[in-house]
């Protein structure tokens, strides 16, 4: 992979780095444009809360409504922590942009940079399979309402259904019956911005994690065949090797850490508001018990929340296991073959792998999937709280 303009247009990257471009995310973008960018989906989002709030005092006695209301309140604070954390690291994440493009160029050709294609491929796939999943998830979301008035209307052509919305909205003086297909498009395209923002910034994350998986894997399989010494040549071969070895690992150390530095606390506020937001939908999933298309409708909404949560667990526990691994490989790397020069060099490597690079939360909660099951745990605790206080 070359260094040339077009370096983040290649397929690894390519997907990423539209879908950030779009929701005004990308660091490279001037700042002209993510200045713009901001004001739109922020205008859009402004009209959204103010419609959910309208409708959240409106009916504010009515708890199956403030349960309804609740979830995108949530979901918007989840927004609003992943974008202000990217904002706050906006400087960070292009001196990581910039080490992804100068890391293809530090390992050996035929000697760990497949493990870097390998891992590039599978953040490539990551990226689609997760947009495509929060995509749809949104499409079954807001389409609910006309899937319904549909399946009457081929069903029961005489009856007339009140024209609802996915989630409680209040408009106000504007009539509902006359603009109602516009104002659906409108919240919808409201919806559609919300869960593309949240995934444009964990598009990065994904992208920053792999590429530090791909970098330790690289260099552990680099040092697994480590050349050996051949002691009719003049020049220490092997020694400059493992020195280069040694180079990369200080480089590899440096970038995880930067990353778990940078989405520290918006990990925080992800894992202890998504706990939230699954255990309000596990309660809209038991009220909505004797209709079948609501109960759907949020089935597939907790879905959706335990996918997220999963993946950025998943993630997580992939960079926690290539810098464990890497601990192993280099005890089993054949260093007996190597000259005393550079036998000398890998205590020092496997001192400064004793301890892994693990993302945490808060400095707190290490991610991973222990966590994962134990949020899960959580959430069904504070659901079997909230459905008593009911």
């Amino acid at each position: 992979m070359s260094d040339a303009d077009d370096f983040w247009n290649h397929p690894y990257y390519k997907m990423m780095k539209k879908v950030t471009s779009f929701m005004g995310q990308w660091p490279y973008q001037s700042m002209r444009v993510h200045l713009a960018t901001a004001f739109i989906t922020f205008s859009i989002l402004s009209m959204m809360l103010t419609v959910q709030l309208s409708a959240f005092w409106v009916n504010r006695r009515n708890i199956e409504i403030v349960l309804d209301c609740s979830v995108p309140f949530v979901t918007d604070l989840i927004l609003l922590t992943k974008y202000v954390n990217n904002c706050c690291h906006y400087n960070m994440m292009v001196h990581l942009l910039e080490q992804i493009k100068c890391n293809w160029t530090i390992l050996p050709k035929n000697n760990g940079l497949h493990m870097l294609h390998d891992y590039s491929v599978f953040a490539q796939k990551f990226v689609k399979i997760y947009m495509t999943a929060m995509w749809l998830s949104c499409a079954s979301y807001i389409s609910e309402p006309l899937q319904e008035r549909l399946t009457v209307h081929l069903l029961y052509p005489n009856v007339t259904l009140a024209k609802r919305f996915s989630m409680p909205f209040e408009f106000g003086p504007v009539d509902v019956d006359t603009w109602y297909y516009y104002l659906w498009c409108a919240t919808s395209f409201g919806i559609l911005t919300r869960l593309t923002v949240i995934g444009s910034c964990d598009l990065l994350m994904f992208t920053f994690a792999e590429h530090a998986n791909g970098l330790l894997k690289g260099l552990g399989y680099a040092i697994e065949h480590l050349p050996p010494h051949d002691e009719c040549e003049s020049d220490d071969e092997c020694y400059e090797y493992m020195k280069r070895c040694a180079m990369i690992h200080g480089r590899a150390i440096e970038f995880a850490e930067k990353v778990r530095d940078m989405y520290l606390w918006s990990f925080f506020g992800t894992v202890g508001l998504n706990m939230t937001l699954m255990s309000i939908t596990g309660v809209q999933i038991v009220n909505s018990m004797d209709d079948w298309k609501k109960m759907a409708k949020f089935v597939v909404n907790i879905i959706t929340q335990i996918m997220h949560l999963f993946m950025e667990c998943f993630v997580a526990q992939r960079v926690m296991d290539a810098s464990s691994d890497l601990k192993e490989t280099i005890t089993s790397a054949k260093w007996y073959n190597a000259s005393i020069k550079t036998q000398k060099l890998i205590p020092l490597m496997l001192l400064r792998a004793q301890n892994p690079v693990v993302l945490t939360a808060g400095k707190v909660i290490v991610m991973g999937m222990n966590t994962f099951a134990v949020v899960l745990k959580t959430a069904a605790s504070y659901f079997t709280v909230f459905l008593a206080m009911q």
